[in-house]
């Protein structure tokens, strides 16, 4: 029997049918549900708010995204045409040569693909700080062009191992000039491939987000590092609608360069589509910026959300200068760019802790203390703290607490202490940051201790409270526990007051506390690195912010108050009244600053370790 030519059975069939469509399920229902919410007409998720595009053209409308939308088409063009013809020259050298060592030269092209991108971003920071180059638009472009590079090789020579090189060998009998040969004979030949592997890079470059955010510096940021650093704060329609744009564009680019490669030439309508696109794109990436040309720039590195687009413009009309921001998602982030040396940024906004890090390392510049003609608006509570007793080095900027969110109506009972987070009533229902020592602080204070506990017993306790309350944890999530509360997937969160208080603003039924037993503190601040290359405009700046009208602007957007005594008066009632956002003199008494707690700080390492791996 011809067993090669037997029909599949019916059932197997269908089984793989089966699977094959799961796979895809599992592959594409995200971008679906990422699309579909991108058109909610809510400011949160939710699939009945009904269907608007609104929020496209907010996003579009918007100068962070287009300014970020601008610099990723500058570098996704320039990698691209980089790559293109590097690419083309090694996949020539290779397919038609032969040399010692070409092996391995082949090889080293793999590195590029396999290796882990946080691997290649530590790498390529270190490299370029050997130059002493401050990081900006040529070190992304360069990481672009060298994980873009291998690409086209690839493509580039499995098209030109079907090349057949009579046609070349005739030609140049014929009397036609290798570089004839080469426009003529080979480079039609290899325009499919090109097309194809230059689609593909621009797509490859325009979503990469790891290794940019490692190299990025001098206000370079690109739509992907914006997206990332604005969901660590909450993902609103907004971001969904930045994110389907990028989606649907590289979705375009990718299916475009699948089709490209298999045709054995490029038909007349595809290098006008071609040709179109690439003036559009090009049009958009070297067109003029929403600023024009001053003067002088300045480069702010600061939390996403943490600012008002409002004041920055207001503040470049006043000082007739560019304010270029750049955000990062944690302080651990913040001081590895500084610590490159590479990182040239006029103002960054570190957490207390963070501050002190950065001071003892000399990573800072003193403030000129006679420009601030507005020092006078800060509260004295906030001034001389530990890390800074002079505030010879930081500015306070904004404050926050740590405590309890909680539906209303889901949690009938006052919350009034950490046992909350533990009451097996609400499994699945808990949400807790993902922060070590703020977990280890509700732990340590629910049972009377200090958050900066150096008792082994009192944090081996606090350990195994953290792993009996594991079960009932529905998640651990600091960025966007207030979206955990407005759709009722949990409802008591472990959060910050800012975030709790805009979300209070759009439920009525969420509501936070400061736990009976007290919880943590923190001041983020103003500072100015000690490369800045503009100190003297930093100044300035923190001079604007220190008004009463620009602080009470700040409240508004971050929803966290700030030290300035006179905020209030500039403050609608619902926000100036709001004890959410300006938490009380008692709930203020029960906080503590999380500090360094020194060599017993690997054990706080150790238990968290194991309490997130089980």
């Amino acid at each position: 029997m011809n067993w090669s030519h037997s029909p599949r059975p019916g059932w197997e069939a269908t089984g793989l049918k089966g699977v094959a469509g799961a796979v895809y399920v599992y592959l594409y229902a995200p971008l679906l549900v990422l699309l579909w919410l991108s058109f909610t007409a809510a400011p949160v998720a939710d699939f009945g708010a009904g269907f608007i595009g609104a929020w496209y053209v907010k996003v579009l409308r918007s100068p962070a995204f287009l300014a970020a939308i601008q610099t990723s088409l500058r570098v996704a063009l320039s990698a691209t045409l980089i790559a293109l013809v590097l690419g083309t020259a090694a996949a020539l050298a290779l397919g038609r040569h032969r040399f010692r060592g070409q092996t391995w030269l082949e090889w080293l092209f793999y590195l590029p693909v396999v290796t882990p991108e946080v691997v290649v971003g530590f790498a390529s920071v270190a490299l370029l700080a050997q130059f002493g180059r401050p990081l900006g638009f040529w070190s992304v472009l360069i990481v672009h062009v060298a994980f873009c590079t291998p690409y086209v090789v690839f493509i580039v020579r499995a098209r030109l191992a079907g090349f057949d090189e009579r046609w070349r060998d005739a030609a140049l009998d014929l009397g036609a000039t290798p570089a004839a040969v080469f426009w003529h004979v080979t480079l039609p030949w290899l325009l499919p491939a090109l097309v194809g592997s230059g689609l593909l890079c621009f797509a490859l470059s325009l979503d990469d987000c790891i290794v940019t955010s490692f190299v990025a510096g001098d206000g370079v940021t690109t739509l992907p590092v914006l997206l990332y650093s604005k969901m660590k704060t909450g993902v609103s329609p907004e971001i969904n609608a930045a994110a389907g744009l990028l989606l649907i564009l590289t979705v375009v680019l990718v299916g475009a360069a699948q089709l490209v490669q298999r045709l054995q030439r490029l038909p007349r309508w595809g290098r006008v589509s071609l040709g179109t696109t690439c003036l559009g794109l090009l049009a958009v990436a070297v067109g003029p910026t929403p600023h024009g040309d001053v003067a002088t720039t300045l480069h702010i590195y600061i939390w996403s959300n943490y600012t008002s687009e409002k004041l920055l413009r207001n503040f470049e009309k006043r000082y007739r200068c560019r304010v270029v921001v750049e955000t990062y998602d944690s302080n651990e982030a913040l001081l590895a760019k500084l610590q490159t040396g590479v990182a040239r940024y006029d103002l960054i906004v570190p957490s207390d802790y963070m501050a002190g890090v950065l001071i003892r390392q000399g990573l800072l510049r003193p403030i000129d203390r006679s420009r601030l003609t507005n020092w006078h608006y800060l509260d004295p509570d906030f001034l001389h703290a530990p890390y800074d007793p002079e505030n010879r080095y930081t500015v306070p900027y904004t404050f926050v607490v740590t405590g309890i969110g909680y539906r209303r109506d889901k949690v009938p009972e006052p919350v009034e202490h950490w046992d909350a987070l533990w009451d097996t009533r609400y499994r699945g229902r808990i949400a807790m940051l993902d922060d070590q020592r703020e977990c280890f602080a509700a732990a340590l204070r629910r049972r009377g201790a200090s958050p900066n506990s150096q008792d082994e017993q009192e944090i081996a306790r606090a350990a195994d409270d953290l792993a009996a309350q594991k079960p009932l944890v529905k998640t651990y999530d600091s960025a966007t526990f207030e979206q955990l509360l407005l759709n009722g997937e949990a409802w008591l969160v472990h959060g910050f007051n800012g975030q709790i208080a805009k979300a209070a603003r759009q439920n009525p039924n969420i509501a936070f506390v400061v736990p009976q037993e007290g919880g943590t503190r923190a001041v983020d601040c103003l500072a100015i690195p000690v490369n800045a290359a503009h100190p003297e405009l930093a100044e300035q700046f923190i001079d604007y912010v220190l008004e009463p009208q620009a602080s009470a602007e700040i409240v508004q957007v971050t929803g966290y108050g700030t030290p300035n005594r006179a905020v209030r008066d500039f403050l609608p009632p619902d926000w100036a009244n709001n004890p959410y956002v300006f938490p009380p003199e008692t709930w203020l008494r029960r906080c503590a600053v999380i500090e360094d707690v020194g060599a017993i700080l690997p054990r706080y390492d150790y238990y968290w370790t194991v309490i997130k791996s089980r």
